[in-house]
Formats: C-alpha cells, structure tokens, sequence
C-alpha cells in the first residue's frame, strides 16, 4: 500500500509547535525565488465563503524580515522609547497576510481612532480572558474529584464581573465603529449621497476586520491559543447562530457549564435568529456597568478608585507606560530590543531571566471599591482624559497607512527597489509572505 506521506515534504509548523507534512503539488507551485519564506500555514476561518478560508503566512526568514525592518516598519526617532505598539502589531499582521484578502479602502479604515481602540480593547479582553481559561482548564480535573464549596461560586462570580466589565469595553468601541462615530463615519454603510446601505462594501469591510482582529489579538499575544481566540471573537461578533467555527465544527474547544457562565456572563440572551444582536452588543445594553468605566479614554474621570486608574491605563495610556506600571498587555510596552521584527521573543541570554523582561505578569483588576461613603458624581467631566495621543503616534499611524496602501496598490512590489529592477524591464514580486499564495 502507497503512504500518503510519499509525495511531500514535513515542515516544522511554529503555530502548532509540531511537524506539519506539506504536500509536494503545494511546494512546486512556490516559486524558487521566494524559497526563504517557510511554508507554514494557518487557516483562519470567519468568511462568507467556507470553502475559501484565509491562509496566513508567518514564518518568515531572515532576508525577509530585513526587508519588512527597512522598507515596512514603524520609524523610531533616536529621543523616542522604542517599544512594542498597537501599530507595530498591524504592520505584522498586514505583512503576513494574502494580498488579496486587503484593499486599500480597509487599510484607511484600519488605520483610524476608532479601529486602534477597539483592538486595544479586545487585546486587553483576550490578556485576562486567556488567564481565566486557562487556570480552569487546570481546575477541571481537580474539580471532578472534589465537591464543590459555597466559596467557588463568590469567586467565579467575581471573575464573571470582571470579564464583563472589559467585554463592555470592547461592546463601546465596536458601538463606536457601527454607528459611525469619529474617524469612522466615513466608511458606513449609509454614507452616501443617495441614502443607499451598502450591504456589500460593509460585509466585505466586516469580514476583513474580523480576519485581522483575530491576527492582531494573536500576535500580541505571543502566538498562543489561535483557535480559542478566533472562537471566542467569531462569537462576540457574529453570534452562535451565525458563527462557522460553531456552525461547521472548527474547534473542539468545549467549555462545561459552570465554565460558561463564567466566560460568557449575564449579558448574553437567546433571541430569535434573524434579530440576534451580537454578544458584544447585547453587554452594553442588557447588563449596567459603571459609567466612569465606560468614559475611559474619553473624558476626565476625577475621584476615580484604584480600579478604574488600573484600567485606565490599560486602555488609554501611552504604551512606554504599560511596562512602567506593571501592567501585562501581551507584547505592548515591552522594548523592542526584546523581540524580533515579526515581534516574536528574541533569544535572551542565560543570565538574564526572560520573566524580567518579556513576562510582568498576570493582568490583576483590582477589587471593586466597597466604600459606600466614596463621593461620585452624577455626570461626566468635561476635561478631555488625562492620556492624549501624541503627535508622534498621529504622524506614524498617517505614514504607515500611506504605505501600506501604496503596498497593496503596487501589488506587494517595494517601490524603492523599482530602480534596481528596471534594468531587467521586469517587475518582481515582494517577497511578502502574501505574494506565494497569490500563485
């Protein structure tokens, strides 16, 4: 009997730390010249089209990265911190994705207010949801050998309200993108002369930012527990009923029942399937929240307790100062010189340990303030929040967008090296990991 390992090849697959068997029509198809790049897939589920699933590249070599560092990475001026933003992880995450899943209109759209807060917002969830997961799945066999105390549901009920008070962070911003407030009125769906919704255009916009959310949140997060995090973003965003990696049997991620209704909340209800809101939605309007939670990042919140300081730093600070307040928000605020050019972490040395510098720790909420004599007020300040967005992160988030539009209309060819080629009257393709799949 023939193997159906004979024809092809075993590659080392960085995502799965595992071997992965490439077949040979696959890597025949691979131009030669583009043989530095690795063929190490993932597949990202979350389209219209089931059987089209979005492919990305993300093991890149060396002669790669080095053109990514010159021609696509954010520039950091000598009197500048250089450390890990919001921004470099886009950059990565448009790098190392197909070509032909991007167009120009979404990079804009990417490249606003409202999308970068939103990210933030999801990588802040998914940094406290990943540490609850995962302490339960350590809890689950414990669990079944002992009976459970009175104590364990107070304690579960207060993870619960945790997690709920950061998904509604995430509820405000993607509010904040579907009705088009801010930089992202333009790209509405009823923003047009004639009144018109442009289903299409914004299903086709909706499709790409859940592609890329899942890609940002991944890689921020050192590249761990891809099918949970694109589970769990399919599900606040799309709904059970609507969501493919439920639908079609993508995961085999179970969660048991007193799991759930710590992951999931109060907030969530079953409605009928064509008026479903989104679980993101349904936090905002179904459960109450505190409104100086809500104004973070938006206004001034004066008295304001140790807990909503913590997380207004998570949020709205500056990401030099995440690492200085010994706040864990995955890769942002952590040095560069700590990670390589696609941000994964760099080699340390022996005598150096890497928790001192790549890991600050768990991302520890404070308590909410029991004190019923804490004076609040009854409406929002009008002082704008105390964490501003400097004139160097407005001037790289323009400079990036403008590149990476002049990327995708040039059809991944780094124009600088137009003069190198023109001798040969040829235009190559980049060697962006988008280009193999294009062939």
């Amino acid at each position: 009997m023939t193997s159906s390992f004979k024809n092809g090849l075993w590659i080392w697959d960085e995502i799965y730390n595992g071997l992965a068997f490439q077949p040979k029509d696959v890597v025949q198809r691979i131009p030669s010249r583009l043989s530095r790049i690795s063929t190490g897939t993932i597949s990202v589920t979350g389209r219209k089209n089931m059987e089209g699933e979005i492919r990305v590249m993300d093991t890149v070599d060396t002669y790669t990265q080095a053109k990514f560092k010159k021609h696509y990475q954010r520039k950091v001026k000598l009197v500048d911190v250089e450390v890990a933003t919001i921004q470099d992880v886009k950059d990565v995450a448009i790098f190392t994705s197909k070509l032909d899943d991007l167009f120009p209109e979404f990079i804009t759209y990417f490249h606003t207010v409202c999308v970068d807060r939103f990210l933030r917002s999801m990588i802040v969830y998914f940094q406290y949801y990943l540490q609850v997961w995962n302490k339960m799945q350590l809890r689950r066999k414990e669990a079944g050998r002992k009976l459970r105390q009175p104590i364990v549901t107070e304690l579960e009920n207060e993870v619960r309200d945790n997690l709920a008070d950061l998904r509604s962070m995430v509820s405000r911003n993607y509010a904040a993108i579907l009705m088009g407030i801010g930089d992202a009125k333009k790209f509405h769906h009823m923003n047009n002369k004639n009144n018109d919704s442009l289903s299409d255009r914004d299903r086709r916009i909706f499709e790409t930012l859940i592609f890329l959310t899942t890609k940002v949140v991944w890689i921020a997060l050192f590249r761990k527990n891809f099918s949970l995090i694109e589970k769990e973003i399919n599900r606040l965003l799309r709904t059970f009923n609507f969501s493919p990696i439920e639908h079609y049997g993508k995961t085999k991620l179970e969660d048991t029942p007193e799991e759930q209704r710590v992951l999931v909340g109060n907030a969530f209800r079953s409605e009928k399937k064509l008026l479903h809101r989104s679980p993101a939605i349904q936090q905002i309007i179904f459960d109450d929240h505190d409104y100086q939670l809500l104004s973070i990042g938006l206004n001034d919140i004066p008295g304001a307790d140790q807990r909503i300081r913590y997380l207004e730093i998570a949020y709205a600070a500056p990401e030099e100062l995440l690492v200085q307040s010994r706040i864990a928000v995955g890769v942002l605020g952590v040095e560069r010189k700590y990670l390589d050019v696609m941000l994964k972490p760099r080699n340390i040395s022996t005598t150096v340990k890497r928790t001192s510098v790549m890991k600050i720790g768990e991302f520890k909420i404070p308590p909410k303030s029991s004190s019923k004599h804490r004076l609040i007020s009854d409406t929002l300040s009008n002082c704008p929040c105390k964490y501003q967005e400097s004139h160097a992160t407005k001037t790289a988030r323009a400079a990036q967008c403008k590149k990476w539009r002049l990327y995708l209309e040039m059809g991944g060819v780094i124009t600088s090296e137009l003069s190198e080629m023109g001798s040969a009257h040829t235009i190559q393709p980049s060697l962006g990991p988008s280009s193999i799949l294009r062939n």
